[in-house]
């Protein structure tokens, strides 16, 4: 299981994201990646997580090992919905989770990755599109 975080310094505070419940998996974390970056960045994800760098349906198709798309805030403007489910991949993201608000920052990297685990374990959580 691959993981790729593409803009971690665009939450505000502290960055740390929990362990995933997994046994082992690779996690990639860019503090900002440029937008003609994010299709190479990404192309063997299993799950991408972006606070507000566009996923276009150029990073989707790139991405061959896509399953999930999780945002780490609320707003999910920046992701092609429409890309994501033709291609049956599930995009979730944060309820309230403003990433420019630095004392969210904790909340907001914990929901990301119970989010993840929960969609591990076959379930659905903070689901949209």
């Amino acid at each position: 299981m691959n993981v790729v975080v593409i803009d971690s310094a665009r939450l505000a505070g502290e960055v740390d994201f929990p362990m995933l419940d997994l046994p082992k998996f690779g996690w990639q974390q860019y503090p900002e990646a440029d937008t003609s970056e994010v299709p190479e960045l990404c192309w063997r994800a299993d799950i991408i997580i972006s606070v507000s760098t566009p996923i276009d349906r150029k990073v989707i198709g790139k991405a061959f090992k896509l399953k999930l798309i999780a945002v780490a805030g609320e707003a999910y403007d920046h992701v092609d919905l429409e890309a994501a489910r033709e291609r049956g991949i599930k995009v979730c993201n944060v309820p309230g989770g403003n990433p420019e608000d630095g004392a969210m920052t904790e909340t907001i990297c914990a929901q990301t990755i119970e989010n993840i685990n929960t969609f591990l374990k076959g379930e659905e959580r903070n689901l949209v599109g």
